[in-house]
């Protein structure tokens, strides 16, 4: 699939079918993600594959179900910036990172739905994946085989959000 088509036919699918993804591909999908433009290159992206076993154990610690949309999924946090500013540049980088690494998914069919749940803040979610309190988690990605069809692309436009200055 060609990039423009794979950015005009992604689209947030939370129905996935049980079986995980192959490592390898999430691995591919791990290699594009981290060529998302970084300030100074400043690499501050750090991933978490999360599998069934993972998921479940979140469920139990947390209470939410929803972690276990998928099989496979991808917790994404930042860490190392020196300032406010810095960290707005890597919370950026890595919402790219995010992004990029959605788009290859629904290049090779698959789905994605990226979520930021209020699980994030408790220490049992932190403790269950073994992330450190210097890490600010960024989204989860949700990743797998779809269960229903892809929605239709959305009509959108951005004429009515665009301003043009001589």
């Amino acid at each position: 699939m060609e990039v423009e088509e794979a950015i005009r036919r992604r689209r947030t699918l939370k129905a996935f079918r049980p079986e995980e993804i192959p490592e390898a591909t999430v691995r591919e999908l791990l290699e594009l993600g981290v060529l998302a433009p970084n300030h100074h290159l400043t690499e501050p992206w750090r991933f978490w594959v999360l599998g069934p076993e993972t998921l479940a154990k979140l469920v139990e610690a947390t209470g939410d179900v929803k972690l276990t949309r998928s099989q496979t999924a991808v917790l994404v946090g930042i860490t190392g910036a020196a300032d406010e500013k810095e960290a707005e540049e890597d919370y950026a980088a890595a919402a790219c990172a995010i992004q990029t690494m959605m788009l290859a998914a629904r290049g090779r069919g698959l789905a994605s739905y990226w979520r930021t749940p209020g699980v994030f803040s408790r220490p049992a979610f932190r403790e269950t994946v073994g992330v450190g309190d210097d890490v600010r988690l960024v989204g989860l990605m949700h990743i797998g085989w779809p269960a229903e069809d892809f929605p239709e692309a959305p009509r959108r436009h951005a004429g009515h959000l665009t301003q043009w200055l001589p």
